[in-house]
């Protein structure tokens, strides 16, 4: 479990906090190296009984011709899924691995969108998949992001999502905490929410992340977090806020195992996903209940 708010930091953080015990740093000069060392991480995490070891590997001076090519061809590794980001000259790669990261992560975008749809919403959204999105240090993929279609991209502007979905073996979750402060701090607040999904062979961990209003006591307490997860209409704040200003808390957690689901129903609400101020009467929140979360993690008990 982590902890239910972010402290305040001076800065943002870069591409080597919050890494696992074992990660894997090289200087690499040629792209064929870094396929190599990418798979030896993924064979190793598909050997692990409990799927749970280092999916990370660090790139120093990684030159901008490789860097590019990590973002613009997901074929180049030879077949290795992963997730690249990369900041003054250093890359991090995170290696996806084996079947259970995208089927969870496609599964919990199949309920979203089930629900969406049924509202007649089907053609005013769309998810980015691995879109990278800029900022002035560093250049970052999610594995999913979502955009209503007043955000949808343009060829001269990429606005940011108001969703992000960060997913990882459980050892990296200190690392995907430190991915949703990024996402809020970039945007400026832009992005409303980050889930995280953890997983572990026994497992599946959930967290909706979102920023507190601007007037919340500095710093947040368990008492006021507490209140706020306990009120069904809490919508993070619609506004722009700066990183110095932010406060990020976990407002929903959901635990998932073979035989049970604790903390659900998980509430997406309308207006964060759409970045509109009031919910017309005619719409719903996303409401995400045991049996939604069954369906989601089912690869990974079976």
């Amino acid at each position: 479990m982590s902890p239910e708010a972010l402290s305040s930091v001076p800065s943002m953080s870069d591409v080597m906090t919050a890494l696992p015990s074992g990660v894997v740093t090289r200087i690499f000069s040629r792209l064929k190296y870094v396929q190599l060392e990418a798979e030896k991480i993924a064979e190793t995490l598909e050997k692990d009984e409990e799927e749970n070891g280092n999916q990370f590997l660090v790139l120093l001076k990684i030159s901008p011709r490789i860097s590019e090519r990590l973002f613009e061809d997901h074929e180049c590794l030879g077949g290795v899924n992963y997730r690249f980001e990369f900041e003054g000259g250093t890359g991090l790669l995170r290696v996806i691995p084996g079947y259970r990261h995208e089927y969870t992560t496609t599964g919990f975008l199949q309920k979203v969108n089930l629900q969406l749809d049924s509202m007649g919403l089907n053609e005013q959204y769309r998810w980015g998949g691995t879109t990278r999105y800029k900022s002035p240090l560093r250049n970052k993929e999610g594995d999913q992001v979502f955009s209503p279609s007043a955000r949808w991209p343009s060829s001269t502007s990429l606005q940011w999502p108001t969703m992000v979905v960060e997913t990882g073996v459980s050892e990296s979750l200190p690392r995907l905490l430190q991915d949703a402060r990024w996402w809020f701090g970039a945007s400026d607040g832009e992005v409303r929410m980050v889930i995280i999904i953890s997983i572990k062979k026994t497992a599946v961990h959930f967290e909706q992340w979102q920023l507190a209003s601007p007037n919340a006591p500095r710093p947040l307490t368990r008492s006021y977090i507490d209140s706020l997860r306990r009120n069904p209409g809490n919508v993070p704040p619609l506004l722009q806020q700066t990183f110095n200003m932010q406060q990020p808390y976990s407002c929903a957690e959901v635990n998932v195992t073979k035989t049970t689901v604790d903390g659900a129903p998980l509430t997406i609400p309308y207006c964060a996903l759409f970045d509109v101020p009031v919910r017309p009467p005619n719409m719903q929140d996303v409401v995400l209940d045991a049996q939604d979360f069954r369906f989601i993690t089912a690869v990974n008990f079976s």
